[in-house]
């Protein structure tokens, strides 16, 4: 029997192509020359290849397996404070371990067994355990444990009601806030998953700290040069009453204060932050009153843009979360907003075709809420139906983000 779905002469050099870019990597690391995430990023594609390579189907699914078994074991050690129970150096014996969490010894045990067959815990003896580097992040609250959180409490539940809801609703692409895979699956159709989500404020938490660990992944600067804006701002002829720089949705203002930082001759308090009124008034209310900032508006962006003529609008990680529909309804409000020479930048993921594992992964994740990720085409749709047109596409340096620019049509 062949040792991988391609003939083994194919796999062969597969095989060969790789442990040549493993034996690079290595180099690498013993040098000291890999330790961006780039160069990790790399390094694990080229591990996850090598397993595709050799991997039979009977090894996919046992993957699977282990994938949710092993999400389960952790999910139900960090509500019992397992991890944060575990030594931080040395051993400690599974009786004791169970005493001080209030668990069953035999049910904590085999939970942490699972763990250290998969190498996330080590074992000493036959009944010492201990924290290993990939198991000490879950002994706190930090974003790492919250995403995990996040996965199995938010995202798991709406993957496992996705049969009955497609047998409810049809086999149809989801969209829209109402209905949703994830309303339903909590037995609240009429709700949207925001409407949900603030009903429990330690949901909201706990989503709000797992984020946070995926700002990294998207620059909030360095992308696209806002420098034309500082030329524009400072000439003789320039309207000094007009906004520079309107970020829609902008949370707490940390967009735009990189943007200013990154631009000399961008003035911060010539750009305004919008985002819904109760998230403005928790921003003002954290803002130091000796420092200038941007103008604060409180605001829904389903409804009228209420700033007319900025030179810039920005909107960056919001439309990934709602149907095209949606997304025409806000983008259309913007359009009628801008000024001839206004510009709108659009930050957010652009899914190659195919798309990349994290994309793809992200995009049926979105799904369960109604939102997608798109294509630089699927922006193109959407953007031309609410009057707009494509003036430039400035892509990050690494991974699918990116910042589209349109004028009006």
């Amino acid at each position: 029997m062949p040792a991988a779905i391609l003939p083994n002469s194919a796999a062969a050099e597969k095989l060969e192509a790789l442990a040549a870019k493993l034996t690079e990597a290595a180099s690498d690391l013993r040098a000291g020359t890999n330790a961006s995430p780039q160069s990790h990023a790399k390094l694990v594609d080229t591990l996850r290849s090598t397993v595709e390579v050799v991997n039979r189907p009977t090894d996919d699914l046992n993957d699977m397996m282990m994938g949710f078994v092993q999400c389960t074991a952790i999910r139900l050690l960090l509500k019992w404070n397992v991890f944060e129970n575990l030594p931080t150096e040395g051993t400690i014996s599974y009786k004791e371990l169970a005493a001080k969490v209030g668990g069953d010894e035999s049910l904590i045990t085999r939970l942490c067994w699972f763990l250290v067959a998969t190498g996330m815990l080590k074992q000493e003896g036959a009944d010492q355990v201990a924290h290993t580097a990939r198991s000490r992040p879950y002994a706190s609250v930090n974003p790492l444990s919250a995403m995990l959180m996040i996965g199995f409490d938010e995202y798991l539940p709406s993957f496992v009601h996705m049969p009955r809801y497609f047998d409810t609703y049809g086999a149809h692409e989801p969209s829209g806030r109402l209905h949703s895979i994830k309303a339903s699956a909590e037995g609240q159709p009429e709700l949207t998953a925001t409407e949900i989500m603030y009903a429990q404020p330690e949901r909201v938490s706990n989503m709000a700290l797992a984020m946070s660990s995926m700002e990294n992944m998207y620059p909030l600067a360095g992308v696209y040069d806002y420098s034309w804006i500082a030329t524009a701002a400072a000439a003789k002829d320039a309207d000094t009453d007009r906004a520079l720089v309107v970020d829609v949705g902008g949370a707490k203002g940390h967009t735009l204060e990189a943007i200013c930082k990154d631009t000399p001759g961008l003035p911060l308090e010539r750009c305004v932050l919008q985002d819904l009124p109760e998230v403005i008034e928790v921003v003002k209310g954290m803002a130091r009153e000796s420092k200038a900032g941007p103008k604060m508006v409180g605001m829904d962006f389903f409804n009228e843009q209420p700033i007319k003529g900025a030179l810039v609008y920005i909107i960056r990680r919001c439309l990934h979360d709602f149907s095209d529909k949606e997304c025409i309804r806000i983008l259309t409000h913007l359009s009628n907003a801008m000024a001839p020479d206004s510009r709108l930048l659009i930050g957010e993921t652009v899914l190659s075709n195919p798309p990349s594992r994290p994309t793809a992964m992200v995009d049926l994740l979105l799904s369960t809420i109604g939102g997608k990720e798109r294509t630089i085409d699927g922006f193109n749709k959407i953007a031309e139906r609410a009057g707009l047109k494509v003036s430039g596409v400035h892509r990050a340096s690494f991974g699918d983000f990116s910042i589209i620019e349109y004028k009006k049509a």
